[in-house]
């Protein structure tokens, strides 16, 4: 009798793995696998030329799969996206556009990166949420799927150029900080110098503004004792001469 039972697990088991796992067809030599053209010929050929671009000069890897063997019980989409990347994915940067046409469920955007995760504004979840909320504003299921795929291909290109951008700073910001010992030797006759020069220069203007201030400044008669003459009441200037500098016209 237990040999029995152990014959018949053996005989159940594969039929019960094979019906939850996912039998993968060979992997796309492009970035579009559309077995029954859903996509239409000239949507495709878009897609391939594009993506195809962003592989080759940015290494980011966006697959759109048209699925049409069915979901597996108790997997998501989200799920299904993320074992076809793991399984044809080229690139250590991913991103896969899951659609099924025959269904009501949503395309669904999986993105992946073999890098370490990233906390904050840097993680890869910013520009997938992104690109989905720009793709998913196309009316129709078509367009809407191949927006999805050039937004993602755009939005991680975007991402990792701001965080090799990043880093980039920060080396270079490093190799030009020295030891505070070293900056102060280095930077003292610098300093003295630009600390004379401001001060010559404070000098300087106080000066010119000295000058202008007492050459242009108001003008004053000088005090006179006046004294009676031709039987006035009141003298003239009592021969006095004042010169008065001619001012800048």
């Amino acid at each position: 009798m237990p040999h029995f039972c152990l014959i018949l697990f053996l005989l159940i088991m594969p039929g019960i793995t094979r019906s939850q796992g996912i039998a993968f067809p060979p992997s796309p030599d492009g970035q579009v696998f559309d077995p029954s053209g859903w996509l239409g010929e000239d949507r495709i050929h878009r897609l391939e030329e594009e993506l195809g671009r962003f592989r080759q000069d940015h290494a980011v890897d966006v697959i759109v799969v048209l699925w049409s063997r069915g979901i597996p019980p108790r997997t998501s989409m989200e799920d299904l996206a993320q074992r076809i990347g793991d399984a044809w994915s080229r690139q250590p940067l991913w991103a896969v556009v899951l659609h099924v046409p025959e269904s009501l469920h949503r395309p669904v955007v999986v993105t992946r990166s073999d890098a370490e995760p990233l906390p904050g504004d840097q993680s890869i979840e910013v520009p997938r949420q992104t690109a989905v909320t720009r793709g998913m504003k196309e009316p129709h299921t078509r367009a809407r799927v191949e927006a999805l795929a050039l937004e993602t291909a755009e939005e991680l290109t975007f991402w990792t150029s701001r965080i090799l951008l990043g880093e980039d700073r920060a080396t270079t910001a490093n190799a030009h900080i020295l030891p505070s010992a070293q900056l102060t030797r280095r930077s003292f006759p610098a300093i003295a110098t630009i600390s004379g020069s401001v001060a010559f220069c404070v000098l300087t203007l106080m000066g010119i503004l000295g000058f202008r201030k007492r050459r242009y400044g108001p003008l004053f008669f000088p005090e006179t004792n006046w004294k009676r003459r031709l039987r006035a009441d009141w003298s003239g200037g009592n021969n006095i001469t004042v010169s008065i500098p001619q001012r800048p016209s």
